[in-house]
């Protein structure tokens, strides 16, 4: 009993999440759309609850006292391992942090005048704070933000090199847009999330997306603030030619790398030659569409219904097993 209550909870979890993220194709505003896939990376966790919750064999309230040994044990299992694993991915999450941290300040070296006071008159132009920006030594376009409390702006020699001024500020104000938009923060918790959910395919499913969706919302402030779609599209095309990765160490924290290789650069590169300098708008993407009403309020409903079936089926399994909400009562009070 207890063991079919916790997988059919899992089930219409699974299901919730689906139904969520067909939403997403209902909305246009990029904060929504990430809103609702943060939702849905952070859905798993009501399961998590619901199955420590049910720890309270240990509290004196047993249910169910002739349930089959291996259906208590499971029952115990299960949550304790979903929470161990949640742990494990938020310490692997701090380690990542740390070592990003380390790198950064190992690798990175301060950026020249020039270079420094290009970044403040942009974060001022902006209405940002100003963001830090460091150089490393390489070969090779790194370009990324990295870090939690102090975010931290790091290019790399080959940038400076190879863009030339209008290319470099369009580069500087992607990376001071994710600054804005919290991008680093939002990507260290959902990596975590997605980590500590992976038998979720709804979590790998809405990171990807807000992966992918992140590099397109900071594109199109580059074309709203620079009016120059072409110099974004000119640095990436220079990269994109180039065919150099990104290097592994910068998966290894909160970094949000201009050539994230989860949005190809040969997208984001026609997308932007087929903008006017007015600016770029979500109608532009293609994952975005735009269905009928009837459809929007079907998934709604759908989504109601999943979550109705849910109270009724914990509510219903609970009272089977002597633990209900009127079996309960009394014993709160």
């Amino acid at each position: 009993m207890h063991l079919w209550l916790g997988l059919s909870s899992l089930a219409l979890t699974l299901l919730a999440s689906v139904v969520i993220l067909q939403l997403l194709h209902h909305l246009g505003s990029w904060k929504s759309r990430r809103l609702l896939q943060v939702g849905v990376l952070l859905i798993p966790l009501l399961s998590l609850a619901g199955g420590i919750s049910g720890l309270h064999h240990f509290s004196g309230l047993p249910c169910l006292v002739n349930s089959p040994s291996w259906d208590s044990s499971l029952e115990v299992i299960v949550p304790v391992s979903m929470g161990f694993l949640a742990l494990g991915a938020f310490a692997f999450g701090l380690i990542r942090l740390a070592l990003m941290g380390y790198l950064v300040k190992r690798k990175g070296m301060p950026a020249s005048d020039d270079l420094r006071i290009c970044a403040e008159a942009l974060a001022q132009g902006l209405g940002v704070r100003p963001v830090r920006v460091v150089l490393t030594v390489a070969d090779r376009p790194i370009s990324f933000v990295s870090g939690i409390f102090r975010p931290t702006v790091l290019l790399s020699t080959w940038m400076l090199s190879h863009l030339d001024q209008r290319e470099l500020e369009a580069v500087l104000v992607h990376e001071m847009e994710h600054v804005a938009r919290w991008d680093y923060l939002v990507n260290w918790i959902t990596l975590i999330l997605r980590d500590a959910f992976f038998y979720f395919p709804t979590s790998w499913l809405a990171y990807q997306q807000l992966q992918q969706e992140k590099e397109l919302a900071c594109d199109e402030h580059v074309v709203r603030t620079t009016r120059r779609p072409l110099a974004l599209a000119s640095a990436l095309t220079k990269v994109w030619l180039h065919a150099v990765q990104m290097p592994g160490w910068t998966r290894w924290g909160s970094a949000q790398p201009l050539t994230d290789q989860s949005t190809p650069l040969q997208r984001r590169i026609e997308r932007l030659l087929s903008t006017s300098p007015s600016g770029l708008t979500t109608s532009a993407v293609p994952v975005l569409q735009t269905p009928s009403r009837g459809t929007l309020g079907s998934r709604l409903l759908l989504l109601l219904l999943i979550v109705t079936i849910e109270i009724i089926n914990v509510t219903a399994m609970l009272t089977l097993m002597g633990c209900g909400p009127a079996a309960l009562l009394p014993k709160l009070l």
